[in-house]
């Protein structure tokens, strides 16, 4: 399994966007006055890290190019209707991309979160 820590502003405001406006759950956060500010949200079984967007993760002049070409992908397991998720994201009016069934039955949405972009999907 690879980990990624997502380069944020403020990991534990990034944090709230996800529990109380999408819906995710607040796998844990570091105390805010410690020196690793980290935090970890998940959506079924992926759990997406959130850090700072100090120097030493990603310098000054990296910062205009956060997330350029990177998507975070969300496999959602068959408990939790995707319908519902996505939702939940158009109503935090953070969908890029509607609900839809892609070619090999796959249903997929996309979001767009902190300068990431994400795509939530469930097999059929």
């Amino acid at each position: 399994m690879l980990s990624v820590i997502l380069a944020c502003d403020d990991p534990y405001k990034a944090a709230d966007l996800f529990v109380e406006r999408l819906g995710w759950r607040l796998v844990f956060a570091t105390p805010a006055d410690s020196d690793d500010r980290l935090a970890c949200v998940g959506l079924g079984d992926a759990r997406v890290m959130l850090g700072t967007a100090g120097e030493e993760f990603l310098p000054t002049e990296a910062r205009p190019f956060r997330g350029a070409g990177v998507e975070v992908y969300v496999q959602l397991t068959a408990s939790l209707p995707i319908e519902e998720v996505h939702r939940r994201h158009a109503e935090a009016g953070v969908v890029t991309r509607a609900l839809a069934t892609r070619e090999w039955g796959e249903r997929a949405f996309q979001f767009e979160a902190e300068g990431y972009r994400f795509m939530v999907a469930q097999d059929p």
